[in-house]
């Protein structure tokens, strides 16, 4: 009976610590394991030739997000010089400027683990660059 009684207990436990039970993501993660991973892959995704952004039919800059409880904590985004109608690209063409967004994989802060520094994984939309392409027509915007 005592053996159930400690498996009861160790059970309450184990439901009420939200760090095991309940991170916010996917599950707590050490920040040695995936840092180094994650700041690898967003410095090739940025790594692009030096002035490309205005060299570009559709130019664009880098804007800079801060996020204190993101790691990376400053990701730089790109924002398109122009709107979809027009600028750079030659709207008489029938050519407009569009943002090429990527999900990429950021590690949070997990405050559920505290006091123990962990982070669960997740996913942000980061706009890259923007390309000029051929404007969408009426009939092609409808069908999806």
């Amino acid at each position: 009976m005592e053996k159930f009684q400690l498996c009861i207990f160790l059970l309450c436990l184990l439901i009420l610590h939200q760090c095991v039970a309940m991170p916010l993501s996917n599950q707590c993660i050490g920040e040695t394991l995936c840092t180094y991973t994650l700041k690898d892959s967003y410095s090739q995704m940025t790594n692009l030739p030096g002035d490309i952004n205005t060299r570009s039919l559709a130019t664009w800059v880098y804007q800079k997000k801060t996020d204190l409880n993101r790691e990376p904590q400053v990701i730089y985004e790109a924002r398109c010089q122009d709107s979809h109608s027009g600028g750079s690209c030659n709207s008489a063409l029938g050519l407009e400027t569009i943002p090429v967004t990527l999900r990429i994989p950021v590690l949070r802060k997990n405050s559920a683990c505290f006091p123990l520094p962990s982070y669960s994984v997740e996913f942000e939309n980061i706009t890259v660059a923007c390309i000029c392409a051929l404007a969408r027509t009426q009939e092609e915007i409808a069908q999806g």
